[in-house]
């Protein structure tokens, strides 16, 4: 006894409209984490900037640095 297996037209378009679903719900996730994160190291800058040169001397960091300190881990300046 042989079995066969088909797929339908139906089937075929809903998992491609289940799968364009799942990489758009993950493209706005990434993208709102990305925000966040950016979000973050703003408001890391704004805080190293009110601080005085002495306390970024004690981070062992000069104000022209803060941008290098604040994003070391993406990039390499």
């Amino acid at each position: 006894m042989a079995y066969t297996m088909t797929r339908s037209p139906i089937t075929e378009l809903t998992s491609r409209v289940f799968t364009a679903l799942s990489n758009g719900f993950g493209n706005v996730i990434a993208a709102m984490q990305h925000s966040r994160s950016m979000q973050a190291r703003a408001h890391l800058i704004e805080q190293l900037n009110n601080m005085t040169d002495a306390q970024l001397a004690e981070m062992n960091i000069t104000r022209d640095q803060i941008p290098a300190y604040v994003f070391r881990d993406i990039y390499y300046l």
